[in-house]
């Protein structure tokens, strides 16, 4: 039984490995077009291993020297943060009333939140255009920032519904008849207990909005105005492109995600799970 059970665990670690691989590649083979030269890869036999004579850091130097990839990125953090801010202050509201009010009218509101979501940006993009634009907005990061947040809302308040259900009414109720008013119980009892949910939340509208183009590109036309998904998509011209600055310009721009993963990573696998189970 031993060997067998020691089998079975080298298979799905074999089986782990193999699956790793697989889905590394991509991220990898980005790394080695930013280092070799495309002339290199572009063959019928590109090398597996980057090769030591040609490999070179030339193109990291020539993307922050050439555009403003630092004002690209601090443009995505500024609209990023903004937009997962909000949305997660409107989520937790919006959230908590579907899930303590069952009112038609309240269930009503959810499913229209829910079905707006499934609205295509191509369909909303040219309204919401002719709207920024007579109000002042293009061109305005603001513009950006609000639109997203529309974007987000509308699955995030559901998300954060289901984290508000499996906290214990029970618990708030106790805090209103000590004296707290509603808001001020979840303000010192709810949200405490749903900082998980908090953090997955946050972290579901920084990736949508971080990755957003279709927006960020229609509503701002200037070049110091774009954000880091714009500017990765100038890499790629009418009839060439600059395979080493884009995928350079494309891996320096994971790097903020990967750093907000880490930090909220104590908050996420709990935040995964608590909205699926009622309390």
């Amino acid at each position: 039984m031993r060997e067998v059970s020691k089998r079975r665990q080298i298979g799905f670690l074999a089986i782990a490995l193999v699956t790793a691989a697989i889905l590394l590649f991509p991220l990898y083979w980005m790394v080695m077009t930013s280092i070799v030269p495309s002339r290199t890869l572009l063959t019928e036999n590109p090398p597996l291993l980057p090769p030591l004579d040609t490999a070179s850091l030339d193109a990291y130097a020539s993307v922050i020297q050439g555009r403003p990839i630092l004002t690209w990125l601090g443009n995505s953090a500024l609209s990023t943060v903004g937009a997962a801010i909000i949305s997660t202050i409107v989520s937790v509201l919006g959230g908590y009333s579907l899930s303590r009010f069952r009112s038609r009218g309240q269930q009503a509101m959810g499913f229209t939140l829910l079905f707006s979501r499934m609205l295509p940006g191509t369909l909303l993009i040219i309204p919401i255009f002719v709207l920024f634009s007579s109000i002042g907005l293009s061109n305005n990061l603001w513009s950006v920032v609000l639109v997203n947040v529309a974007a987000t809302v509308p699955f995030t308040t559901w998300l954060m519904r289901g984290f508000i259900d499996s906290v214990p009414v029970e618990i708030e109720q106790a805090a209103m008849i000590d004296g707290c008013s509603r808001l001020r119980a979840l303000w010192h009892v709810v949200l405490p207990v749903l900082l998980p949910g908090l953090a997955a939340t946050f972290t579901y509208a920084s990736i949508l909005t971080w990755g957003d183009f279709l927006f960020a590109r229609t509503l701002m036309s200037n070049p110091d105005g774009w954000t880091i998904t714009v500017g990765i998509a100038s890499f790629i011209g009418e009839f060439s492109v600059d395979w080493s600055g884009l995928m350079a310009v494309g891996l320096m721009s994971t790097i903020p995600m990967v750093i907000l993963f880490i930090f909220l990573e104590p908050f996420l696998a709990r935040g995964m799970t608590a909205g699926s189970v009622k309390g």
